[in-house]
């Protein structure tokens, strides 16, 4: 059981117009712990305003656990950055450098262990160097991404915690996480290329990389190799499965949790986008406010309006709801006042018989994780008010064509109305009581993901008119 909890948020504070990126660190290259014969490093830019102790974003590089570097900034720690932000970037353990880390192991937890005394080390300097130690937040990629979601959720836990650096009985608390298609359970990463898109890699080798973050990758190991023996009593396998569980976020999901950003590409043929989906679930199933946004199209690696909608999410979080959202309104439409058909400002002629709005890196946004047994359908969702009206564009596409961003074209067939329903922090359950479930035309297939044409009325300030339909694509995929 957990410990220690997320640090209090201090009140909303004013932060500048974007500025132009620093050229370097102003802090490089600090050693925040050194293992074995090696230092451990990070570096620090500090944005010249506002003035007075800055929020932190704390990136944390991807590479498989083996490679990589903290050398440069990119995607929302970039715009944390030009938005006012402290970031740090830091260096962990890579699987890779058994022989410069010696007689320490690089293998599980060594890099969790890692994070958590670079977030204990910038906590306890945080005087020094003008950041405020309640409102820190994690970022990674890939592997990175895994490592994002497992410091945010794993606060207090003593097989986490770890014993590196100088700083220990510090908190390593975050208080919101971005995990762009990190994986988060790894026994079943194997099991989830079995779906589409499938994976080049074989995750249950011994050769995969997350054979070698749990140290079984000698001939006839691997994580296949775990899985099958979940239940063998004999040695090594119940420390080996134990080992296998703590490395997950979804082992340490609960209520407390900080909430979290999470992104994945449809078409990753690397980290099955299904890992994503199963931390959403838990984090859903939890209660935990958190957006998770699948990106049509998209393989191992993200950009442009996620990046922005990513970063939007950390600031509103960690400065408060209050503040203007950082993005761009489009209004179009024929501005009458009559029931929208498609809701989309895409639709060629700016749509037809309402007014649009849709807000650039806010807005409507929901992802779904569904059952072919009964069709229910949980939805998640960011910015959307307490109580709603929510449409579902009746046919469903595979392959929509456009991003998430844009939302769907009207892709034809009924509107269905699904009605009014509270939601409990930007989360609702379909169907309910005198709510119809989701129909397919054309049944489901397990493992694929379908996008439907979503929209709710919205009100002022979104756009200069009495009333709009905020509109997004919503993503379902139909779970074995």
């Amino acid at each position: 059981m957990k410990s220690l909890r997320s640090l209090a948020l201090l009140p909303a504070l004013a932060f500048p117009l974007p500025m132009a990126l620093a050229q370097g660190p102003t802090h490089p290259d600090l050693v925040y712990a050194t293992v074995g014969q090696a230092d451990l490093h990070l570096d620090l830019y500090i944005p010249p305003a506002p003035a007075g102790p800055k929020p932190l974003l704390i990136f944390i590089h991807g590479g498989g656990w083996s490679g990589g570097t903290n050398a440069s900034l990119s995607g929302p720690s970039t715009i944390a950055l030009n938005q006012g932000f402290a970031v740090a970037s830091i260096e962990y353990r890579l699987t890779s450098q058994a022989a410069l880390f010696a007689p320490e192991p690089v293998t599980f937890p060594a890099q969790i262990h890692d994070v958590k005394a670079a977030v204990r080390f910038l906590r306890a300097n945080a005087g020094v160097y003008g950041l405020d130690p309640t409102r820190f937040a994690s970022y990674g990629t890939s592997a990175g991404g895994h490592l994002s979601a497992l410091l945010a959720v794993s606060t207090g836990v003593a097989e986490l915690e770890g014993t590196v650096g100088p700083h220990v009985g510090v908190s390593s608390a975050v208080q919101a996480g971005i995990d762009f298609f990190g994986p988060t359970d790894l026994l079943r990463m194997g099991l989830d290329a079995q779906l589409p898109p499938g994976s080049f890699i074989d995750h249950d080798a011994p050769t995969s990389p997350e054979s070698r973050l749990l140290g079984w990758d000698g001939p006839g190991q691997g994580v296949g190799d775990i899985r099958a023996n979940q239940s063998n009593p004999a040695p090594p396998y119940p420390e080996l499965v134990e080992l296998a569980t703590w490395v997950n976020p979804v082992t340490w999901v609960d209520p407390s949790d900080p909430p979290l950003f999470i992104a994945h590409g449809t078409n990753d043929t690397s980290v099955p986008p299904t890992q994503s989906i199963r931390l959403s679930a838990a984090l859903l199933a939890a209660g935990v406010p958190h957006d998770f946004r699948t990106i049509p199209g998209a393989g191992h690696g993200l950009g442009g309006a996620v990046n922005q909608a990513a970063f939007t999410f950390i600031r509103r979080k960690l400065i408060g709801p209050n503040l203007p959202d950082v993005g761009t309104t489009v209004c179009t439409g024929d501005g009458s006042s009559g029931a929208c058909p498609c809701g989309n400002e895409s639709f060629p002629g700016g749509g037809a018989g309402c007014a649009h709005s849709l807000f650039v890196g806010a807005g409507l946004t929901a992802s779904g994780a569904a059952s072919v047994s009964n069709d229910t359908l949980q939805l998640q969702g960011d910015s959307m008010p307490e109580t709603f009206v929510l449409y579902f564009q009746g046919t469903a596409l595979q392959n929509p064509g456009v991003g998430l961003a844009e939302g769907l074209l009207c892709a034809g067939g009924t509107i269905t109305r699904l009605g009014v329903r509270p939601t409990l922090q930007g989360s609702a359950l379909y169907p309910g009581p005198g709510h119809p479930s989701i129909s397919v035309s054309g049944g489901v297939t397990a493992g694929v993901t379908l996008y439907y044409q979503g929209w709710y009325r919205d009100v002022d300030p979104h756009c200069n008119g009495s009333n709009a339909n905020l509109t997004n694509a919503i993503a379902v995929t139909w779970l074995p």
